[in-house]
């Protein structure tokens, strides 16, 4: 088995049942975490923090194990990837090989193929399941110490928290994936919550609305969890935007850290590593490891994260966002306003599934041109429905048919140009010769 190939078996399932299931439905009635549940508790043995929310997921588990690695071995898991599959398994910061994840896929496939041979057509495994259980091994294997693990879109029919976790972190949460988690805040906060479980030490949240927030505290409360909250047990303060990203000062327990830099845009980035700060505060006290400002200063300076408000060209101004919702747009155009940046040529690339109507409209008021395109990813789908839809609602767009053909045009037009879409349009952008930025 090769790594295309093992990537190729992780979707097999789902890829076999996908014409059997009813694509609207919730997932309480297509998704199966029982198939793998016993599978990832066998293999649960190290100290691991999930991590849920709707947007900065996987900024706030990649901090982290940023963090957590300086002292110990760290295992980290994260969904979607950007070039290669193998981004999603990280140890101390270096991606699996491309050898190491076909073995470790290799040797599930008996497992999961006894599995499938027993399910009914319109039923999967899913690829969280296997990627988790994939993680799980791998992470073994490397020995490592602690593991951090980013939940898919929720929690309650997630894999990933079939993962037997003594914390769990629970960031910003806002109506999103509602066809699937709920159609109020108060559902899929319900969902959300799941990933706090009996016998857990910690649940760390960030500031919630006030209907989340009792959702989140009653589940808690209601299985002796301990809760740490943004404004109350931790918080950033002085948040202020540099020309390298976010700078911010800390109070954790009283204490106070100051001049905390993150080399990502947006205030909500400095809320991000607040909550990341928070959990290994605790972590390194728990453990008997001191909590040295100095290198954690050093290592959060040094993260990366491609594709979240990210600055790929000042001149001309270009930013690259993994945007596929209007809450997580409302965080973009904070950032080019604190930047200055008022007349842009905007480029959208979100599936028809998702709120590619509601980014639009966000945009409309400060972009000159509006453009939308597709990913070469097969799997996403992409109609002419958008632009019909956008021009019933009075918005007139471009399109175009790939994110070269957009990028080429939007160059012509000597604008600052703004790139908002789902991972896989991230990645054709960075599939592009450099050249185009010039």
């Amino acid at each position: 088995m090769n790594r295309k190939e093992a990537e190729d078996f992780i979707y097999k399932s789902y890829m076999k049942a996908e014409k059997n299931i009813d694509y609207s439905s919730k997932d309480c009635y297509k998704r199966h975490p029982e198939l793998t549940h016993e599978l990832i508790q066998q293999r649960s043995s190290m100290p691991a923090v999930l991590v849920t929310g709707s947007k900065g997921k996987g900024s706030v588990a990649s901090m982290i194990s940023q963090i957590l690695s300086a002292k110990i071995k760290t295992g980290l898991m994260t969904s979607p990837h950007i070039s290669s599959f193998c981004e999603r398994f990280k140890v101390n910061g270096v991606d699996i090989s491309d050898e190491d994840f076909a073995k470790h896929v290799s040797v599930l496939e008996k497992e999961i193929e006894t599995i499938e041979a027993k399910i009914p057509e319109n039923v999967y495994i899913s690829p969280m399941g296997i990627q988790t259980l994939v993680a799980l091994d791998y992470f073994k294997s490397q020995n490592t110490e602690a593991n951090v693990f980013e939940c898919g879109k929720g929690a309650k029919y997630d894999d990933v928290n079939n993962i037997i976790h003594q914390y769990s972190i629970i960031n910003k949460i806002f109506l999103e994936h509602t066809r699937e988690l709920g159609s109020t805040l108060a559902e899929i906060a319900e969902d959300k919550a799941y990933v706090i479980t009996e016998n857990q030490t910690r649940v760390y949240i960030a500031e919630q609305d006030s209907e989340v927030r009792t959702v989140l505290i009653n589940r808690a409360d209601s299985l002796g969890v301990a809760v740490k909250e943004y404004g109350k047990d931790f918080w950033a303060e002085n948040i202020r935007f540099s020309k390298t990203g976010m700078l911010f000062d800390v109070v954790i327990n009283s204490s106070k850290y100051t001049d905390i830099l993150v080399p990502l845009m947006g205030e909500h980035q400095a809320e991000n590593a607040t909550l990341a700060l928070a959990f290994c505060y605790d972590y390194f006290e728990e453990h008997g490891m001191a909590f040295d400002i100095d290198m954690i200063r050093d290592r959060l300076s040094k993260i990366q994260w491609p594709g979240r408000m990210e600055v790929i060209s000042t001149s001309p101004f270009i930013m690259l966002d993994a945007c596929i919702n209007r809450e997580s747009c409302k965080l973009v155009k904070e950032v080019l306003e604190n930047l200055d940046i008022k007349d842009v040529t905007t480029i959208v690339g979100i599936p028809d599934d998702k709120d590619y109507a509601g980014v639009v409209k966000e945009m409309a008021d400060i972009s000159s041109d509006i453009m939308l395109t597709r990913s070469s990813n097969p799997h996403y789908v992409f109609t002419d429905k958008q632009v019909s839809t956008l021009a019933s609602e009075g918005i007139k767009v471009i399109q175009t048919d790939s994110v070269e053909e957009a990028l080429q045009l939007a160059k012509d037009k000597s604008n600052n140009i703004v790139i908002l879409g789902t991972t896989s349009v991230v990645a054709d952008v960075k599939k592009l010769d450099k050249s185009w930025v010039s």
